[in-house]
């Protein structure tokens, strides 16, 4: 918010005129007027607190959200004697705003880090109570909503509706009934980075029961909640480190083939490369990082089978990454 410093000062009259007017158009409920006339007043540094109150409340009737949650985090730092009535009205311009995550998240750390009046507690936790019951209903007309729009991609085999629709449940959390999705693991017609997206959103909500996954002609019971993230997994870190003289001497081509084994092993998911993989995953990089940048290169290996397997395999999985995710 832009303030008016300097010499500039604000005459009494002015100030008055511009006190009576704002707040009459307050009473009166004319908020775009009541803005005109307060807001200079804050501007100028001149407010009371009852015309910064007068203008939170004006801007939040206008549906100025935005405006009004910069001037209320203002005063919440600067005026310590009216901190919990900035507070409340913080909170109300996250809910007017339907922002229900982040007033828990607030009333989380308000709870956990501050000495409350008792007054203020009793409502604050009755805002608390519904804004949770309000963010349970919005999570669950959500889930509805992609569920059933991923479905539907999955019936017309349609990819990229898939995908947009797994990401949004991604950001939902996990209902109680998994199977329709735990038989779309285990369907060999499902795609891999779609099963991929749905044991990720399993895990990120500690799924904690067995679910089997098939892949590529590979089966595999797991507990999603015991599955490491790709940058925590050991044997992506050990192909990453024998990569380690390619990241010295040529940065470009180490972060593409990075790039590379990261779609990759993103396709494979949770099928990671056993110890036995990491030699001939690490050369079909090398190689196919000297191919794409059109530099000579002399191969240890030649053309061994299992590394030309690998290099298939890594530009397949980079096709399917790159057309259904879109990077």
């Amino acid at each position: 918010m832009e303030k008016r410093t300097g010499d500039i000062v604000m005459f009494p009259k002015w100030k008055t005129m511009l006190e009576s007017k704002g707040l009459k158009a307050v009473e009166e409920k004319s908020y775009q007027e009541a803005v005109e006339f307060l807001l200079p007043l804050v501007n100028y540094e001149v407010a009371s607190h009852e015309v910064t109150t007068g203008l939170l409340m004006s801007w939040i009737e206008l549906g100025n959200f935005s405006q009004a949650e910069d001037l209320c985090q203002e005063q919440m730092k600067a005026d310590e004697d009216h901190y919990y009535h900035y507070l409340h009205i913080y909170i109300t311009i996250l809910f007017q705003d339907n922002r229900y995550q982040e007033l828990i998240d607030l009333l989380d750390e308000v709870f956990e880090t501050e000495s409350i009046p008792h007054q203020s507690r009793t409502q604050l936790w009755q805002i608390y109570e519904v804004s949770n019951k309000l963010l349970q209903d919005t999570h669950k007309k959500d889930e509805e909503k992609y569920f059933q729009s991923f479905f539907a991609a999955i019936d017309n085999d349609d990819l990229h509706n898939q995908w947009k629709s797994i990401q949004q449940l991604n950001k939902q959390p996990v209902s109680a009934d998994t199977e329709p999705f735990e038989n779309l693991l285990t369907d060999t017609s499902t795609h891999p980075i779609i099963k991929t997206a749905i044991i990720q959103w399993f895990r990120d909500n500690k799924v904690d029961h067995k679910v089997h996954i098939r892949k590529f002609s590979n089966d595999m019971f797991i507990i999603p909640s015991e599955l490491n993230t790709f940058e925590s997994e050991y044997i992506i870190q050990q192909i990453q480190l024998r990569l380690g003289a390619v990241e010295q001497s040529n940065p470009t081509m180490y972060e593409m083939i990075n790039l590379l084994l990261k779609h990759y092993c993103y396709v494979r998911y949770p099928f990671y490369p056993g110890e036995e993989e990491v030699g001939h995953i690490v050369e079909a990089l090398k190689q196919l990082g000297h191919d794409y940048l059109q530099i000579p290169y002399q191969s240890q290996s030649g053309n061994d089978e299992k590394v030309q397997k690998y290099k298939e395999e890594i530009e397949l999985s980079e096709q399917h990454y790159v057309l259904l995710v879109g990077e």
